[in-house]
């Protein structure tokens, strides 16, 4: 993750789709990318979100992406995706 937000908003129907507020949205940069992305972050506490944090895809519907969710590794070198901010 390059950049992020906690969104402590919700919206009408939001619960239908099985997160709520507090969540991070996030700027996900993959690994040989140029350009991030911005893409739902669960799994886990927001106050735990930083700055080059490491992400992998959870898949949904067949194709698509239904959310990142940390991997646990240690975080990525600033100067790896400082570029990109």
């Amino acid at each position: 993750m390059t950049t992020f937000c906690i969104v402590n908003v919700g919206y009408p129907g939001q619960k239908d789709q099985g997160f709520t507020p507090p969540y991070v949205a996030a700027a996900v940069l993959l690994d040989g990318a140029d350009i991030a992305f911005q893409h739902l972050v669960l799994g886990c506490d927001p106050a735990e979100v930083r700055m080059g944090m490491r992400v992998r895809a959870v898949w949904g519907e067949p194709g698509s992406i239904s959310h990142f969710t940390p991997t646990g590794e240690p975080d990525a070198e600033y100067e790896s995706y400082a570029g990109s901010l």
